[in-house]
């Protein structure tokens, strides 16, 4: 296994939710690496996630399949968490997939290693919050953009919150992300250039 990068879980851990070099060392003691090439998936549909990810470098996209056509419900960049949450949770099944869209390396921690650090600390609560208010504020940002905002509104937001997502990512996935077709998407762009 190869050592892991730090950076990014220091970060988190030590930054953001102020927790000791011990807890930092204990975490990466249970942590791995995992490098997934171009249209590698990190999560598959109908097989449970036993493992969340933190994103080192590289793109990934989670969507779910209906009828043969894409329906993309998130992106995930450096510095953030992915895993396929609801799973993760109950041991249920995925609904849906992630995929890299291009070659990414990620810090994983695997269920078995997250809940042993709960039962080790409770301090270890604080990260799981953590986690939890990510997922939670995406899905509502979300869900309230594409029942309060026009079209455009989302692009301009999507723009705002991953202000080089245009170079990493397709605009077919971006349209598919954004509930419209990518001719339509197209049209946006020469609006927000306009401006």
């Amino acid at each position: 296994m190869q050592k892991c990068k730090t950076n990014v879980i220091e970060q988190i851990l030590k930054k953001e939710l102020n927790l000791s070099d011990g807890m930092y060392n204990r975490f990466m003691a249970f942590a791995g690496t995992q490098t997934l090439k171009k249209k590698e998936m990190f999560v598959e549909q109908y097989k449970v996630c036993h493992q969340f990810g933190i994103i080192e470098s590289g793109v990934l996209r989670s969507y779910i399949e209906r009828e043969g056509e894409e329906f993309i419900k998130d992106f995930y960049f450096s510095g953030t968490i992915v895993v396929s949450y609801g799973s993760f949770l109950t041991g249920e099944p995925c609904i849906g997939y992630i995929q890299a869209l291009e070659e990414t390396r990620l810090v994983t921690l695997s269920r078995l290693g997250y809940d042993q650090l709960l039962r080790e600390s409770d301090h270890w609560y604080k990260f799981g919050k953590y986690i939890s208010d990510c997922f939670l504020i995406r899905k509502c940002r979300r869900e309230t953009s594409f029942l309060m905002e026009s079209a455009y509104e989302r692009y301009k937001l999507l723009l705002k919150t991953y202000p080089r997502i245009e170079q990493h990512v397709s605009q077919y996935y971006i349209a598919s992300y954004l509930g419209i077709k990518p001719e339509s998407l197209s049209r946006l762009k020469s609006l927000n250039l306009g401006q």
